[in-house]
């Protein structure tokens, strides 16, 4: 059977991050997100996926590493079709853009991807017979597209953030398609956004046919802001099992599991306790700590009397001596220089607010750090209050206190 991948968007609400990188190709444990859902849909037996892109540098560089990365290296047992959306008018058309590569009756699955799915979702949509999505249960449906089952569990409307309580099933965008999609394109209406959405596209079907509601029975955790990276980053290092093959000074101490591939060494005096895992070729220390859920990238420093939390740290980073890195997200290419400080906390204990287009976010998050954008430099002794972000390329002045995000 044959998948349909779109990593046709912007990635805007993922901003720093999102000006330099696809969210396609963010990276979860040092993996592309585009790789964890290739990886699921292998699991289930899909032979044939196709992966529409949008138009410019994004979609030049996802076409670039699934050529070059993927498909080269034969990282899965996969033939790929990349599309390419030139004109961005939302996740219906997405479908319509690919659907020279369907039979009119053919069956296949569609997936985003750059979302995390635990392949027993798409297992449980391969044995449903028919059209089928998947819902996970939300304790905040107004937050959500809301699938409306009846006592059969056939799908009735898809109500986008409800106001009143029509269900709590979420779309997660996990569900199994056939060629009828194709014929009823011409009956969809652009919303106000510009768009023909796909979730339009169910109410037709669901009008014509029966489109079976199940719900999630594995993991789906939405890369929607920065910081579900560090929510991804936990759920899946506390299943880590520890595989240490480089070299650990003997006076060092680790508690927890830890990742150590053969290139990588952690010097005297460090201390790792949690569930750490870390790249190839990284130097960690002297006198280093890390802890919690953390994951160092390849080819990064971590120095002396270093101690980073709950962190995703990129690649090539170099964090200098004497700097504090709690509950953050680093990308590539970045060099934080001795005595930072980046604050996670609030002293109210109110949970960490962040502005992301326009408008201040709630985390839900009582601990957040920053999320700095590639190629970030941070002057000595540079402090950076809990919920800042700071844009690739820029830099901050020896002692300087970020108390707002630095876009430019």
């Amino acid at each position: 059977m044959k998948a349909l991948l779109p990593v046709a968007g912007n990635g805007t609400r993922m901003y720093p991050l999102g000006v330099t990188t696809p969210k396609a190709l963010i990276r979860i444990l040092n993996k592309p997100l585009i790789e964890w859902t290739l990886q699921a849909l292998t699991q289930n037996s899909i032979d044939e996926v196709v992966i529409v892109t949008s138009a410019g540098k994004f979609g030049t560089q996802i076409k670039e590493y699934v050529e070059q990365e993927i498909i080269a290296k034969n990282k899965f047992p996969l033939k790929i079709y990349l599309v390419v959306q030139e004109q961005q008018l939302g996740t219906a058309h997405v479908v319509q853009v690919a659907s020279e590569y369907f039979g009119e009756d053919e069956e296949f699955i569609f997936l985003y991807g750059d979302d995390l799915y635990g392949p027993k979702n798409i297992a449980s949509v391969l044995i449903t017979p028919g059209l089928v999505v998947v819902g996970k249960e939300v304790s905040d449906p107004e937050k959500w597209g809301i699938f409306q089952a009846d006592s059969s569990g056939s799908l009735v409307k898809v109500v986008e953030k409800p106001k009143e309580f029509v269900g709590n099933l979420a779309n997660i965008g996990c569900m199994k398609l056939n060629g009828s999609i194709f014929k009823i394109f011409d009956q969809l209406q652009i919303t106000v956004r510009g768009e023909y959405e796909i979730t339009d596209s169910l109410q037709i079907l669901a009008s014509q046919s029966k489109v079976s509601v199940l719900p999630a029975t594995d993991y789906w955790i939405p890369i929607g802001y920065p910081w579900h990276i560090l929510d991804a980053t936990e759920y899946f290092l506390k299943a880590q099992n520890s595989s240490i093959e480089g070299e650990i000074d003997p006076t060092a101490q680790q508690q927890g599991t830890l990742v150590l591939p053969k290139t990588s060494k952690i010097l005297a005096g460090c201390f790792l306790e949690g569930n750490i895992l870390i790249g190839e070729n990284v130097v960690v220390g002297p006198n280093a700590r890390l802890r919690g859920n953390t994951v160092i990238g390849d080819n990064s420093h971590i120095g002396f009397s270093v101690e980073v939390k709950n962190s995703v740290i990129g690649q090539e980073v170099r964090v200098a001596h004497l700097a504090y890195v709690g509950d953050s997200i680093i990308g590539n290419k970045v060099n934080i220089a001795g005595g930072t400080m980046i604050a996670n906390k609030r002293h109210d204990g109110q949970s960490i607010c962040t502005p992301i287009k326009g408008q201040m976010v709630d985390t839900h998050r009582q601990k957040f750090g920053t999320v700095l954008g590639d190629s970030v430099k941070l002057g000595v002794n540079t402090s950076v209050y809990p919920g800042r972000k700071i844009w690739p390329g820029l830099s901050t002045r020896p002692g300087q206190i970020v108390e707002k995000d630095l876009t430019q």
